[in-house]
């Protein structure tokens, strides 16, 4: 069971009925909030509409699979932070590769239990990096950090940094370093590439 407040939102995508509403109980009578989407297409505009904390999806569902949905996720600011489990019966090394790339946290082979499910997101969001857009910062405090960002950035061609490292690179906190560096995706000085990191345009 999680603790009293906030009750965290998963997002199940899964094209097998019974699967979907196995995980949605589980998850319901430990106290998430829970949606359900049954195909790759609706995960993607569900997240975007609900801005789910985690998102537990399966790899092969009818249009879009499940590393397709996490690559288009995180190059999107809005849904950048969703933290998102996939469940597959490929044990491929590829495949797990792919995953890790498109920013997936962690591949769940299949048979996969309830348990071992509620484990893994009970774990993600134990972490607190709960789902929100980065919150706005003042523009002149804002300023001084994306002049050091753009910096680092120009002199280095070819650098790429997802959210996390640029945090560590710059020393800043997390909304903080989100906020810059989706300011400066805005003007179009970065761009964010397949994997979710933040790169200059070529």
């Amino acid at each position: 069971m999680i603790a009293a407040g906030r009750k965290p939102f998963v997002l199940v995508a899964d094209d097998d009925r019974d699967t979907r509403e196995l995980y949605r109980a589980c998850f319901d009578t430990s106290g998430y909030r829970t949606a359900e989407a049954m195909t790759g297409s609706q995960a993607i505009v569900t997240a975007v509409e609900i801005v789910p904390d985690v998102l537990l999806t399966d790899y092969v569902l009818p249009d879009v699979d499940g590393v397709t949905i996490a690559r288009r996720l995180k190059s999107d600011a809005r849904t950048a932070a969703i933290r998102i489990l996939m469940v597959t019966g490929y044990a491929d090394a590829a495949l797990q590769q792919r995953a890790a790339a498109a920013g997936i946290e962690r591949v769940l082979l299949k048979p996969c239990l309830p348990e071992a499910v509620m484990r893994e997101v009970s774990r993600v969001v134990s972490r607190r990096a709960l789902t929100r857009v980065p919150q706005a910062i003042d523009p002149a405090a804002a300023e001084p950090i994306a002049a050091r960002v753009r910096a680092e950035f120009g002199e280095l061609p070819g650098l790429s940094l997802t959210l996390e490292q640029a945090r560590l690179v710059f020393d800043l906190d997390r909304d903080t370093c989100g906020a810059v560096l989706h300011g400066l995706v805005t003007e179009g000085y970065l761009a964010r590439t397949s994997a979710g990191a933040f790169q200059r345009p070529n």
